[in-house]
């Protein structure tokens, strides 16, 4: 059988391209040619329009779809082979075949819809004058490139020879882009809402906050902040070096955005000062029976802690002050000392 050779032709290869193995009229290679390993060949073929190196190791190369081929021989050492153009019998259009083209198209007008960037791959189909419409076998090779599938699965389109077969492999794949699409649809509609009633709500509050300022009827959160603890102080007897530190921190938080980590920390701080019953203190009770009974009603045991802090009560008494002392219990109940 007489096998017609190309004149200049890439064999798509994932993998190394050697530019110097090219096959020529006499199918020969040239002499600079060097033995290179690829991966195994495709059943597509194209045409080298441009190779070009894009550094030491790599070269870019553009090719353009020249039909379907196979292998006719493959025990050469370099990436240089003889190859024989496959031919698809004249499809005849069965009513499988349309149902499956209808539904192709069907499907790759939902795509489409949802996602306007898919009309730039169809775009270009249109500008190269291909009527994929037109031919199954164009149409399924159409659909399979605009999904995102694994390259075996498209592979997979593209080597199959049995067209209803291709176009049904070309529509799982559509429907399962079709299925992303919508998911992502609608996750992307979920955001948006949420964001924008978000953002609205946003809105209507500060401008709520501008009204209520512009009446009197409100101030400003970090004044109205700074006004309450300011009318907390002035009604407490506070310690002058006191209260020079809650004017210092008043005055650190009015400076402060109301959104930052040591705003908060400052208003807590404050909190806590102001929350002191400074200058308000208790008559002392030295009732040694009376804190006897209260011991034993609400504790068991602890014989010697009671001892002591009846002891403590007592000396109390006697000075008449408790001199500022604080009795320090350590460990745990049934076995605690006092330091």
């Amino acid at each position: 059988m007489n096998v017609p050779l190309l004149s200049v032709i890439h064999i798509c290869i994932t993998g190394v391209v050697d530019e110097d193995a090219i096959i020529n009229s006499n199918n020969e290679k040239t002499p600079n040619s060097k033995k290179k390993k690829g991966s195994p060949l495709s059943r597509k073929l194209s045409r080298l329009q441009k190779l070009s190196r894009a550094n030491s190791n790599n070269k870019d190369s553009l090719n353009e779809g020249d039909g379907s081929g196979g292998v006719a021989n493959d025990n050469r050492p370099i990436l240089m082979v003889r190859t024989e153009n496959v031919y698809h019998e004249p499809i005849e259009k069965s009513q499988e075949i349309k149902a499956l083209s209808a539904e192709v198209i069907k499907t790759i007008r939902d795509i489409i819809s949802l996602n306007p960037l898919y009309r730039e791959s169809l775009a270009q189909i249109i500008e190269a004058g291909k009527r994929v419409i037109d031919d199954p076998t164009h149409l399924a090779d159409f659909g399979a490139a605009l999904t995102s599938g694994e390259s075996h699965q498209i592979q997979a389109v593209l080597e199959c020879p049995d067209i209803p077969e291709r176009l049904m492999l070309t529509l799982e794949l559509l429907k399962k882009e079709l299925a992303i699409v919508t998911l992502q649809k609608k996750l992307g509609k979920e955001v948006e809402e949420k964001f924008t009633k978000m953002q609205r709500k946003y809105l209507l509050q500060e401008q709520l906050k501008i009204i209520k300022r512009e009446l009197g009827i409100e101030k400003d959160d970090k004044d109205a902040i700074l006004d309450k603890f300011r009318e907390k102080i002035s009604s407490m007897t506070v310690p002058k070096e006191v209260e020079t530190v809650i004017e210092e921190e008043l005055n650190k938080l009015s400076f402060l955005d109301n959104h930052s980590s040591e705003f908060n920390v400052t208003r807590n701080y404050l909190d806590w000062l102001t929350s002191i019953p400074w200058g308000k203190t208790s008559k002392e009770d030295f009732h040694l029976e009376r804190a006897k009974v209260i011991l034993d009603e609400d504790h068991y045991g602890l014989k010697d802690i009671k001892d002591r802090i009846l002891e403590f009560i007592a000396v109390s008494r006697l000075k008449g002050s408790v001199q500022g002392k604080i009795l320090c219990f350590v460990g745990p109940p049934g076995n605690v000392h006092v330091h």
